[in-house]
C-alpha cells in the first residue's frame, strides 16, 4: 500500500459574495470519489483536509481542479500543502498580536521574483504591513481604521502576478488543528 500523506486544499473564491456556490458535503463527496480518504472541510470557503498517496502537490492540485471543473463547472484556483508545510508557515508568522489588528496569510501559487516581492513589501504603511515568506505573504491589517485598505486577494495578485488565496490567522489555525488531529 502507498504511503498516505495528509494534505490541505485551500480553494479560492468558493462561496464568497454569492460567487461559485458549493455545498461542502458535495465537495467532500467529490474528494472521496477521487479516491481520497478521511476527507473533511472547515467552514464554507473551501478548506479541505484529506489523505492521499504521497504525490506532487501541483499534480494533485491539477487533478482536483479538473474534477471540480467537470463536476461543478467552476474554474477554481487552489493551493495544496501538507501539514508540515502549514505548520512551518504558521511558525514563521512575523507579526505579534495587536489590539484591533488582524493577521492574514496569503498562499501563493508560486514564489514571485525579488522585484515583485519588494514592490509588495514597500506598500506597507501605518495600517497595513506586508512581509514575504516561502510561497506566502503575511499581512497585518488595522481593521479599526477608517481609511480605505488595499489588502485583498486581487491586490496581492496584481502586485505579485501570481494566483493567491487568503486565510485569516484563526482559519489557518483551525485547519491545522483539524489536519493534525488524524
Amino acid at each position: 500500500m502507498d504511503e498516505q500523506t495528509t494534505y490541505i486544499a485551500l480553494l479560492r473564491g468558493i462561496n464568497v459574495g454569492g460567487h461559485r456556490p458549493l455545498k461542502m458535503e458535495e465537495l467532500r463527496q467529490m474528494f472521496v470519489m477521487l479516491g481520497f480518504e478521511n476527507v473533511s472541510t472547515y467552514i464554507q470557503s473551501g478548506n479541505v483536509v484529506f489523505d492521499a498517496a504521497d504525490q506532487d502537490e501541483s499534480q494533485l492540485a491539477t487533478k482536483i481542479k479538473n474534477q471540480i471543473a467537470d463536476t461543478f463547472e467552476y474554474d477554481v484556483p487552489m493551493i495544496i500543502c501538507t501539514v508540515e508545510q502549514l505548520q512551518k508557515t504558521l511558525a514563521e508568522l512575523p507579526f505579534q498580536k495587536r489590539e484591533s489588528w488582524k493577521r492574514y496569510i496569503s498562499f501563493l501559487s508560486e514564489q514571485p521574483n525579488e522585484k515583485k516581492q519588494q514592490k509588495l513589501v514597500s506598500q506597507s504603511n501605518e495600517i497595513e504591513c506586508f512581509k514575504m515568506g516561502n510561497l506566502v505573504v503575511y499581512a497585518h491589517i488595522d481593521k479599526e481604521t477608517d481609511q480605505k485598505q488595499q489588502f485583498s486577494t486581487s491586490f496581492i495578485e496584481r502586485t505579485l502576478k501570481v494566483s493567491v488565496t487568503n486565510r485569516n490567522l484563526r482559519t489557518v489555525r483551525k485547519i491545522l488543528t483539524l489536519a493534525s488531529s488524524r
